[in-house]
């Protein structure tokens, strides 16, 4: 059910969108099925592999539920473009009080784009930016505060901190705590930051992936997807370090 639901996210904006090509779905649906097949093998494994918090649900529900609020909320953003669906539009237009601002993320990727030329208009990359950046923040501080307030990781008893952290490098019990927290407040450092360090490779993308980059309806909404994506991971993994440590210095504390 796990692959399935990934497999479905990633292939609905090419099914969503009008413009494009039997060959770019077929496409699409590879890569789904690739990405899938990678969360079937990872959640079927007793093993720790490279997912972390993957004995700690909901982490990497909500996880998902980012990816798909981006990609599919975008595709549909990009649909309504050109339908005139005026309810989308609006919604679309709201968020632009809140995002656009001198020197906002929305404003510095913008600004990237303008260096190149291409054929999308820029009434809609203003659009998609800003309703990229308004889900990411939205859903993220939503689903960051669900995880710190409420009482996870659930069942903390049988809480295994390696196995759910498999990319961590082990430490001295009495060093962990610490390493935790520092680790985690640089996620949240790095997800801020990333908001203004990803625009610098659109060039770098777009001389790899083609001529137009942003024209493309399709790579304009994995593009964007991926910039507003990135920072919500690291901010929420960051956060739940913080926790984590949190946790296990009570814990050592109460010992």
């Amino acid at each position: 059910m796990r692959a399935l639901i990934l497999a479905v996210v990633i292939a609905a904006p090419s099914f969503i969108l009008l413009d494009i090509p039997d060959v770019a779905r077929e496409l699409s649906m590879i890569i789904a099925a690739i990405i899938a097949a990678f969360a079937l093998f990872e959640y079927a494994s007793k093993s720790p592999g490279f997912v972390d918090f993957r004995f700690a649900p909901p982490y990497n529900r909500f996880r998902v539920g980012i990816l798909a609020g981006l990609a599919i909320g975008l595709s549909l953003l990009v649909r309504a473009s050109l339908t005139e669906n005026t309810d989308i539009l609006a919604l679309a237009d709201w968020t632009l009080t809140y995002t656009i601002t001198p020197n906002s993320p929305v404003d510095f990727a913008l600004a990237k784009i303008m260096d190149f030329e291409t054929s999308s208009s820029a009434e809609l990359l203003t659009r998609v930016f800003s309703a990229a950046f308004a889900i990411s923040v939205g859903l993220t501080a939503i689903m960051s505060l669900l995880l710190w307030v409420f009482k996870w990781p659930f069942g903390r008893t049988t809480f295994n901190l390696w196995a759910n952290l498999p990319t961590f490098a082990p430490a001295e019990v009495s060093l962990t705590g610490r390493r935790l927290r520092r680790d985690g407040r640089l996620n949240v450092l790095l997800s801020l930051a990333l908001f203004y360090i990803t625009p610098f490779s659109f060039p770098l993308v777009q001389d790899k992936l083609g001529p137009d980059l942003f024209g493309n309806s399709h790579s304009l909404i994995w593009v964007v997807t991926v910039w507003a994506f990135l920072p919500s991971l690291m901010f929420i993994r960051g956060i739940s370090l913080i926790k984590i440590a949190r946790i296990l210095s009570k814990a050592i504390m109460a010992k």
